[in-house]
């Protein structure tokens, strides 16, 4: 069959660039990558080692679903642990960026939210939330403070002719 590669169809030629794209980084020390996942020690589970097992959860787990908007991407949930089913889900790159190691989070009123979720909660203008936060203001402050809006004035000059 011609359109047949790697256990799959060639229409699963993005999730193969997935899994392919998972390995390379937590087994090739010559991957850019490779530092912040196989020299951190994560690694794939022996079960993901094959594409077809890996097609098998990615479609039971909601790869289809969030392909068809373009904006499926592979998430460790815990970003410490490993590439395997219990650790990973399919989420849009946004929801993505929100779980990284470079991501401060707070908890205020019993809610844990990292501060751009927190900024997006409270309708802010993210640089004027994280401007506010640098200057070591609270998340209560911030979110009880109101932002001020600037009109911009123009000045005409009137003609003398």
């Amino acid at each position: 069959m011609s359109g047949y590669k790697h256990g799959g169809w060639i229409r699963d030629r993005k999730l193969y660039g997935v899994w392919g794209g998972m390995l390379s980084r937590c087994n090739n020390p010559n991957h850019p990558l490779y530092k912040n996942y196989g020299g951190r020690g994560i690694k794939v589970c022996d079960k993901w080692k094959e594409f077809v097992v890996f097609r098998e959860w990615a479609t039971a787990n909601g790869y289809s679903e969030c392909d068809n908007k373009k904006q499926c991407s592979i998430d460790r949930i815990d970003v410490n642990g490993n590439y395997e089913p219990s650790n990973c889900r399919w989420t849009t790159a946004k929801e993505q960026m929100n779980n990284t190691r470079r991501n401060t989070v707070v908890e205020y009123d019993g809610e844990r939210m990292t501060l751009a979720q927190w900024a997006n909660y409270l309708g802010m203008n993210y640089s004027s939330f994280m401007s506010r936060w640098s200057r070591g203001w609270t998340i209560d402050r911030i979110a009880n403070t109101p932002t001020r809006h600037y009109r911009k004035v123009v000045r005409y000059e009137q003609c003398t002719d």
